[in-house]
């Protein structure tokens, strides 16, 4: 099941970048969904290319009933992004989500471009489960997963760009 998700920033691409490849930020990214953070990596900066893994622990009742019992008493998920080095006034990258236990897989693709004095972000993926029967009704419930999750860090990343001004 594929899914889009357009977010405008009010900051120039700089700036978003410098917090996508901030480590007190990835923290605060980590937590914005209400998981409890395990632990976080960021491995190179802004100017070049860079990986940020976020691994946190969310509570199984923030997702469907009917997949609880495929995740256990723990649901700990993590999220890798992945950028490359700038190119031509664009920031492109990769992102993938693992939920350990779970029989799915989340993928997909994220750009960054200017847009006017702000920053439009495009995020593109592919969630697929390969289980006969269930598997369309669990896809549903990871995109709606991943939305919410992408909105909340995306409050958080709004709120830490207001501030930074």
């Amino acid at each position: 099941m594929d899914f889009t998700h357009r977010h405008r920033f009010d900051a120039p691409l700089d700036a978003v970048v410098e917090m996508l490849a901030d480590e007190s930020f990835a923290r605060v990214r980590g937590e914005a969904s209400g998981a409890t953070l395990i632990d976080l990596l960021v491995d190179g900066d802004a100017s070049a290319d860079f990986q940020v893994s976020i691994r946190r622990e969310a509570p199984t009742s923030s997702i469907p009933a009917e997949m609880r019992s495929l995740v256990g008493s723990r649901l700990v998920v993590t999220y890798t992004e992945v950028w490359e080095p700038p190119e031509e006034g664009e920031r492109i990258g990769t992102f993938s989500v693992e939920v350990m236990g779970a029989p799915g897989h989340v993928a997909g693709a994220l750009g960054l471009r200017p847009d006017g004095d702000g920053t439009e972000m495009l995020a593109t993926g592919s969630v697929s489960v390969a289980m006969p029967l269930v598997g369309p009704m669990i896809e549903r419930a990871l995109v709606g997963s991943v939305t919410k999750t992408l909105e909340s860090e995306l409050t958080a990343a709004d709120e830490w760009l207001a501030a930074s001004r």
